[in-house]
């Protein structure tokens, strides 16, 4: 009897440890993909794939420095516009304060003048500008404009019918100008009887 038992004693103590083998061994394999949860499958199989978003810094600067450009430019001919206002309107101030000077042939100021010497006087005063002391020479070195883009401190001449004459458009069809001896400088139209016959054209030697 006691030799039949050890045998299957025997035999069961080894069926006991090869069990115990391979539940030690299933126990520290990794769980494979199909032992996933299926919550956890689901998320994995729907999460987006990040989106790289390639920014090219060159087109950006460009934009940025033509946008600045733009306005810098803007800034500059508003400031210029500005400035030229300020010159018409000082250019029409110095001629109002000669009005009542004397009319002098040849004279360019301070307290005489004849027609271009007149103009001459008050470019010189306010732009530093010389002008030539003849009428007609000054209507070669400025812009045609017609009657209609004259704007305060342009020239308005008269040549027709032999006329020689020149005054300092004030605004509102009318000029400062030297208008002869016994006249002196005085504020006149530039349109009626004679003004009309003679009128020959408006000049611009400032900027628009």
């Amino acid at each position: 009897m006691r030799t039949s038992v050890r045998p299957r004693l025997a035999a069961g103590i080894l069926v006991l440890l090869t069990a115990l083998v391979a539940g030690l061994v299933l126990v520290g394999m990794p769980p494979t993909a199909s032992a996933q949860p299926p919550a956890t499958a689901a998320r994995a199989a729907v999460t987006p794939t990040p989106t790289l978003v390639v920014v090219d810094s060159s087109m950006a600067e460009a934009r940025i420095r033509t946008t600045v450009i733009a306005r810098l430019t803007q800034h500059a001919k508003a400031a210029q516009a500005a400035h030229v206002t300020q010159l018409r309107q000082r250019i029409v101030q110095v001629a109002k304060k000669q009005v009542g000077d004397r009319y002098s042939a040849g004279s360019s100021g301070p307290h005489a003048f004849d027609c271009s010497g007149l103009t001459r006087f008050v470019y010189k005063t306010v732009l530093g500008k010389e002008l030539p002391h003849h009428s007609r020479s000054q209507y070669a070195k400025v812009k045609k404009i017609p009657r209609s883009k004259a704007r305060p401190g342009d020239l308005v001449f008269f040549f027709r019918n032999g006329a020689h004459h020149v005054g300092i458009y004030i605004g509102n069809g009318k000029m400062v100008d030297a208008a002869g001896y016994g006249k002196g400088v005085r504020v006149s139209p530039i349109s009626g009887s004679w003004w009309s016959r003679t009128y020959s054209g408006m000049g611009r030697l400032l900027p628009a």
